[in-house]
């Protein structure tokens, strides 16, 4: 088995894995609470991109929070940081340049979180506190489950510190229902997948190639692009639906392909309604997560891949598990080896 399709595969157990470490033992309560000062979020690509829906939760109950790119945190924000704020630090090797230099660098380090794959790493050792994502070693270039894994549990640390035990208790059941789906998702991914493709120019020349989603959707639009860049060597703009108005929406004149993450939430409906629009204009779409509005697929090169989970925090973890299963396969349609690279390596060490 390609050993991206086989770390795609071992998504549901992982979840189910951090499920049992960090819920029904326990493991989650001992996390320390932030300082009073604000919470700096940083790391690289895949990364820092599933830190987004953590982000936004704190942001939206009053956290004084930044989530920034870690090598952009080096060159500009260093003097920012003080003694009273607390740094999560994300990388899933424990060894990425730039957040390595960023914790170094830091005036006191008894209040950095590092949330890594590698937990005996230099990352690792420098933090205060490390929380072990539990995916391994990821050997596939691009990142399947340490992605998925980094994202559901920054969502459990966010919660922690909002949440009373009683309702943290209550996601138990909740990862289990994101277990189950991805499981169901990648079973039939091959069926659902090469359909996708005999009917939409996802390989195909394009004038113009679009993933557009809002909220904590924006994680699996950017990883998204990514998986489909390292993977199938294919390039998408990304934009958030609301920018996306403002100037982008332009590019429907010309033959247009967008993949629109419209996932359950506060501004789902707002997606959707988009998407509707950009269907009239003829583009291709594909709709994933929930449709609000009835339209004949047979009718226009239209496709829809549902996404059942209502929490829009958690539901980007079912959505990235599509956009990975979309990048193997494209990349199998044009004879790449998925999960391979000719330029760069799993570990990034120098700037």
């Amino acid at each position: 088995m390609n050993r991206m399709f086989k770390e795609i595969k071992e998504q549901p157990e992982l979840i189910r894995k951090i499920s049992k470490k960090y819920l029904i033992d326990g493991k989650l309560f001992s996390w320390k609470a932030p300082k009073k000062g604000k919470i700096i979020i940083t790391g690289m690509g895949s990364s820092l991109f599933a830190a987004y829906p953590a982000y936004l939760r704190l942001l939206d109950h009053g956290y004084p929070v930044v989530w920034i790119d870690a090598s952009e945190l080096l060159h500009y924000g260093l003097n920012s940081i003080n003694k009273e704020d607390t740094l999560i630090s994300i990388s899933q090797s424990g060894e990425s340049f730039e957040v390595v230099e960023v914790i170094k660098r830091c005036p006191n380090n008894d209040q950095i979180i590092g949330f890594t794959a590698q937990i005996k790493s230099t990352m690792g050792k420098l933090c205060a506190e490390t929380i072990d994502i539990l995916s391994g070693t990821e050997e596939s270039i691009t990142s399947t489950k340490a992605h998925t894994a980094t994202l559901a549990l920054l969502n459990l640390l966010s919660l922690s510190w909002i949440s009373t035990q009683n309702e943290i208790n209550g996601l138990r059941s909740l990862l289990d229902q994101l277990a189950d789906e991805i499981e169901e998702v990648i079973e039939n991914s091959e069926s659902w997948c090469n359909d996708l493709l005999d009917e939409l120019d996802i390989i195909q020349p394009s004038h113009h190639k679009v993933i557009i989603a809002r909220g904590p959707a924006l994680s699996s639009a950017w990883h998204g692009n990514l998986c489909f860049s390292e993977c199938a060597k294919e390039l998408f703009a990304v934009f958030s639906a609301g920018q996306f108005r403002h100037g982008p929406y332009e590019l429907a004149v010309n033959p247009l392909l967008a993949i629109i993450l419209s996932l359950h939430g506060k501004t789902q409906k707002l997606t959707s309604s988009l998407a509707q629009e950009i269907i009239q204009k003829e583009a291709q779409i594909l709709l994933i997560g929930e449709k609000e509005f009835s339209f004949s697929e047979r009718s226009h090169r239209f496709k829809f891949l549902p996404i059942h989970c209502n929490d829009e925090y958690f539901a980007p973890m079912i959505a990235i598990v599509y956009l990975q299963i979309i990048a193997y396969y494209a990349a199998i349609r044009k004879d790449i080896e998925p999960g391979t690279a000719q330029i760069v390596s799993k570990m990034t060490l120098k700037e």
